[in-house]
C-alpha cells in the first residue's frame, strides 16, 4: 500500500479530475452554509481542497481571506494554476492535515471529507487538536462525511462513516451542533453517494 501523499497524488496525476467520485461543478451545501454564517473578510480554510470550485465560488462573492490545504502537489498545483489571479487573496499549505502548522486563526474550517479517513483514533484526536488550536473562540466548523447509508471506502481507502450523534460525541463539549443536513451526492459514473453535513460552532 503506497502512503497517503502518495496515493492521492497518484490519484490526481492519473484520473479526470471531472470524474473522481466527489467532483461538484459548483459547491453545494456548504458553499451557502459559508454565506450564510461567515463575512467576505473572515478567514476561511478549506482542509483537503483537493481542485474544489468552493474557493472560485467563494472569491466569485467577494471573499478576500481563503487558505486552501492539500496533501497531494498535483491537485494544489492545479488548484493554484486556476486561481493565479486571486493569488493575494489565497494561501495555498501543501501539506498533511495532521502536521499543519500556521499563524492564522481561522473564523470557519470546512472539511468536505478529509477526516472520515481518519481512521485511527490518535490521527482523529490530532486532526482535533488540529482544530482546536486553529479555529477562534465562536468559529464555525463545517464537516462533511459519508453518512451510515453511504460507501464504507473510498479511493480504495477505508472510510468511518458519521451520523450526529457519533460526531458530536467525538467533538464533546468544545463543540455545539448548529444544524445538520444530508445529501445524495450523484457519482459521476450514475451511482449516487450519501453525505452528512455537520456545522458545529466552537464553545
Amino acid at each position: 500500500m503506497p502512503d497517503t501523499l502518495s496515493h492521492w497524488d497518484n490519484v490526481y496525476q492519473n484520473k479526470d479530475h471531472n470524474q473522481v467520485s466527489w467532483h461538484q461543478d459548483h459547491a453545494t451545501v456548504s458553499f451557502d452554509w459559508i454565506l450564510e454564517h461567515t463575512s467576505k473578510d473572515d478567514a476561511i480554510i478549506d482542509v483537503g481542497c483537493g481542485v474544489s470550485v468552493l474557493a472560485d465560488n467563494l472569491l466569485n462573492e467577494g471573499y478576500c481571506k481563503l487558505s486552501l490545504l492539500e496533501l497531494s502537489p498535483t491537485a494544489i498545483q492545479t488548484t493554484k494554476n486556476r486561481l493565479k489571479d486571486h493569488s493575494d487573496k489565497v494561501n495555498f499549505y501543501n501539506e498533511n492535515i495532521l502536521d499543519f502548522q500556521s499563524n492564522t486563526q481561522f473564523d470557519l474550517w470546512h472539511d468536505r471529507a478529509v477526516f472520515h479517513f481518519l481512521t485511527d483514533k490518535k490521527d482523529q484526536q490530532t486532526y482535533l487538536n488540529k482544530l482546536n488550536q486553529y479555529l477562534k473562540f465562536q468559529g464555525y466548523f463545517l464537516l462533511a462525511t459519508f453518512a451510515p447509508t453511504g460507501p464504507k471506502e473510498c479511493s480504495e481507502l477505508n472510510i468511518v462513516q458519521y451520523d450526529g450523534n457519533k460526531i458530536t460525541q467525538l467533538l464533546g463539549n468544545d463543540f455545539k451542533l448548529v444544524k445538520t443536513t444530508s445529501e445524495t451526492h450523484p457519482h459521476p459514473n450514475g451511482s449516487t453517494q450519501d453525505f452528512n453535513y455537520f456545522l458545529f460552532q466552537k464553545n
